[in-house]
């Protein structure tokens, strides 16, 4: 069992009430595979687009970039105090 099984059920658990946790593990594991089946052909069309004198592989790069920068943009803008989950100092 790999990372993609595993843990988006524990960070449901670590992160969100009972009551909630049901709901959002399928949730997040519906977004996940949502992404590795559209992400393919987005970039693709990316890649494939821009006609006639297209700047070859800068889009999808800057793409690439721009999805990592948003990214560590919402792991280093945090996460928000939620009051019915345990401390976890």
């Amino acid at each position: 069992i790999g990372n993609a099984t595993s843990l988006p059920p524990l960070i449901a658990q670590q992160e969100f009430s009972p009551p909630e946790t049901a709901r959002v593990v399928p949730l997040i594991v519906a977004i996940g595979q949502a992404g590795y089946a559209f992400a393919p052909a987005a970039f693709g069309l990316l890649r494939a687009g821009g006609g006639a004198g297209a700047a070859g592989p800068t889009p999808l790069f800057v793409c690439a970039a721009a999805i990592q920068v948003a990214a560590i943009g919402c792991l280093l803008a945090g996460r928000g105090v939620n009051p019915s989950c345990p401390d976890r100092r």
